[in-house]
């Protein structure tokens, strides 16, 4: 199975680190920016071939450089992940990486971020999830790349094919959870929906202060761009529109 090192990054509260795994001769996300972890994870990781990519967020991708830099490795990333690094080898849905200890399939995963990948473990159900799902903290989907649409098609997927999600913080999770983030993406659409049947025309920074009123310690700034994430869902469904005073029912 995989092997874990949680590596203390810049990534959003209550999570303080991201979770760096390793199989074979390959490392997914070696993430902290922070010298004295990366010499952690250049201890840990050993003679590696590969480096994976879940996504290009920077609390996945600080240690890269240093870690190519003492290993040779090459990197590995969807088309659609945007880094700052020479990537060796643009990775598709469906491809397959022998890792020497088993071979990894990649899954198209987007909706958190473009490019986003899961990888799974070939012939289990076991499938690291990167940032599909937390066993710490949340899952934030921010414009332009949050997308309602694709991030639920995205869970249900990997549903279908996990049995445990190993995700990027905190401890690994049962696939079972996918169907609570999905009810939870549909409970908090259904709740903006009620905000603008209830009040009419309104921000996403006034739905947001209404609906995380009661969340305590709700950052209020990224509950409003996760607002406009499904106001743009709901906009593409024909049930919100834009207007010059906020956002109303269709």
């Amino acid at each position: 199975m995989f092997d874990v090192l949680a590596v203390r990054t810049p990534t959003l509260p209550p999570a303080t680190h991201t979770n760096c795994y390793r199989l074979g001769d390959c490392v997914i996300d070696p993430a902290s920016p922070y010298p004295e972890e990366q010499e952690r994870l250049r201890r840990w990781a050993g003679p590696i071939r590969r480096v994976l990519l879940t996504h290009h967020h920077a609390d996945h991708i600080g240690g890269v450089d240093a870690l190519v830099a003492a290993t040779g490795a090459e990197v590995w990333a969807h088309a659609d992940a945007d880094v700052p690094f020479v990537v060796h080898h643009r990775v598709a849905d469906g491809d397959h990486v022998d890792t020497g200890a088993g071979v990894l399939i990649a899954l198209h995963t987007p909706g958190h971020a473009d490019g986003h990948l899961a990888w799974q473990l070939a012939g289990t159900g076991e499938v690291i999830a990167g940032d599909l799902v937390a066993g710490e903290g949340t899952i934030v989907l921010l414009p332009p790349e949050g997308d309602l649409a694709a991030y639920l098609a995205s869970l249900a997927r990997v549903r279908s094919l996990a049995e445990r999600l190993w995700p990027a913080h905190g401890p690994p999770q049962p696939a079972a959870l996918a169907d609570q983030y999905i009810a939870h993406r549909h409970l908090r659409t259904a709740q903006f929906v009620e905000v603008l049947a209830t009040r009419g025309n309104c921000t996403p920074e006034e739905i947001a202060g209404t609906v995380y009123a009661s969340v305590p310690g709700a950052n209020l700034t990224l509950a409003a761009a996760q607002v406009r994430t499904h106001l743009a869902w709901l906009r593409a469904q024909g049930r919100v529109s834009e207007r010059a005073n906020g956002w109303g029912l269709a």
